[in-house]
């Protein structure tokens, strides 16, 4: 090698030695200072449990909020269920009013007697549709188990078989949900000798 050649070679290593020398001051710069932050055992034990404190504290307070919470869900249910009620109850006030008028009529006309209980009927009817519920139509439609329940089945020559015939009691439905399954008779076909 030559002396120019050594000369840069040294100069290179001082310079990496002396880069090596600065950030070794600057960790034990940095470990010193951090020494002297390092809390004791006591003290950290004492902020351990002011914080388990008041995680607890916070824990107390939800388990109180979710009970309180579930206690004004109810009760707000409640109140919705008897306003409804109410509300239903003050609407079919009238129909009932209707019902014992028809009653303690003293006609012997049994068609006046059939129109006004029809009348009746009919607003009965438009209380509860203002409700959401609606009577299922079964009469002349075909058979359905999720909207009808088959109490007999009959053989005739005049309807398709599996096609209600006659509507024993009505079904309803609340917001196209089924309620109450309409009762029915339905047909079938006539059996060859």
């Amino acid at each position: 090698m030559s002396e120019q050649e050594t000369r840069d070679r040294g100069e290179m290593d001082a310079d990496e030695s002396g880069e090596v020398e600065a950030v070794e001051s600057d960790q034990q710069e940095g470990n010193s200072g951090e020494e002297g932050e390092v809390a004791s055992p006591e003290d950290e034990l004492e902020a351990a449990r002011a914080e388990a404190a008041a995680n607890y504290d916070r824990y107390l307070r939800s388990v109180a909020e979710l009970d309180n919470y579930r206690k004004r869900t109810v009760r707000m249910r409640t109140e919705a269920r008897e306003d409804t009620l109410r509300d239903l109850l003050l609407q079919v006030a009238p129909v009932l009013d209707n019902l014992h008028r028809a009653l303690n009529q003293q006609t012997q006309d049994a068609d006046s007697l059939k129109q006004g209980v029809e009348l009746i009927c009919g607003q009965f009817n438009e209380v509860l549709k203002g409700y959401g519920l609606a009577e299922i139509e079964a009469v002349g439609q075909p058979f359905d188990p999720n909207l009808h329940e088959a109490l007999a089945e009959v053989p005739s020559a005049e309807h398709e078989p599996g096609t209600v015939m006659e509507e024993m009691e009505k079904g309803y439905k609340l917001n196209d949900k089924v309620v109450r399954a309409s009762r029915v008779v339905v047909s079938k076909a006539i059996e060859e000798k």
